[in-house]
């Protein structure tokens, strides 16, 4: 069966596409006509099959396998499409922030084999915390996967505190409506040193894919 994959760049507000770098609106789009789920979506789910499937080929499959079900996964704000295909998991923990604050969870020390963010931590105020908070969450050897608008322009990941505020998740056009209230602050624009940020928070940094598509996975020490 042949699968079409559709773009639309109505996906991003009018004044963040004219900024982002080249890609973005690919990355949020090219959705399945089968499933809907987005490109960022797919290859995170291809991450996941990557480093824990055995046989199984999909998430729908990945998730009835013996040795993923006995995982103590935290999922930290949905992944889209894939959060419905995870939430029958019997050891699944999900959160939204800010209901559950990332810079302060309340989870004890060690209760996950897996964290999962995707597009979070660019709109947490602090994403050092952040991410010594997931470490902290994560059994020695476990794995934070997650993904952030890296911007391969930038060198170096900086603050946007005294920028022009930049908001995620309202599209443009049609979509504008629709999404009114998604609007999510952007606290950091990432860059290409985000692998040194995560050593420095005790991970060791597993890269898949480059530029926009880039999915991180951050061993705990």
């Amino acid at each position: 069966m042949e699968i079409r994959f559709v773009r639309n760049s109505w996906v991003l507000p009018h004044e963040l596409a004219r900024a982002a770098p080249a890609g973005l609106a690919d990355r949020e789009s090219q959705f399945c006509a089968s499933c809907g789920s987005s490109l960022r979506v797919r290859v995170f789910a291809n991450v996941l099959l990557e480093h824990y499937a055995g046989e199984a080929r999909s998430i729908a499959g990945l998730v009835e396998e013996e040795r993923f079900r006995l995982l103590d996964i935290a999922e930290l704000n949905s992944i889209g499409r894939m959060h419905p295909l995870l939430a029958p998991l019997p050891r699944l923990t999900y959160a939204e922030y800010p209901e559950q604050d990332i810079q302060a969870l309340s989870y004890p020390d060690a209760s996950f084999d897996l964290v999962l963010t995707s597009d979070t931590l660019e709109h947490i105020p602090d994403f050092r915390r952040a991410l010594t908070e997931t470490r902290r969450v994560l059994r020695p050897g476990g794995r934070h996967v997650f993904t952030v608008p890296l911007d391969p322009r930038l060198e170096r990941t900086r603050s946007r505190e005294g920028m022009t505020p930049t908001y995620h998740g309202r599209g443009g056009g049609p979509f504008a409506l629709v999404t009114r209230r998604n609007d999510m602050l952007a606290y950091t624009d990432f860059g290409l040193d985000l692998p040194d940020l995560l050593r420095e928070a005790g991970y060791e940094a597993e890269l898949h894919g480059s530029g926009l598509e880039t999915v991180y996975c951050a061993v705990a020490r």
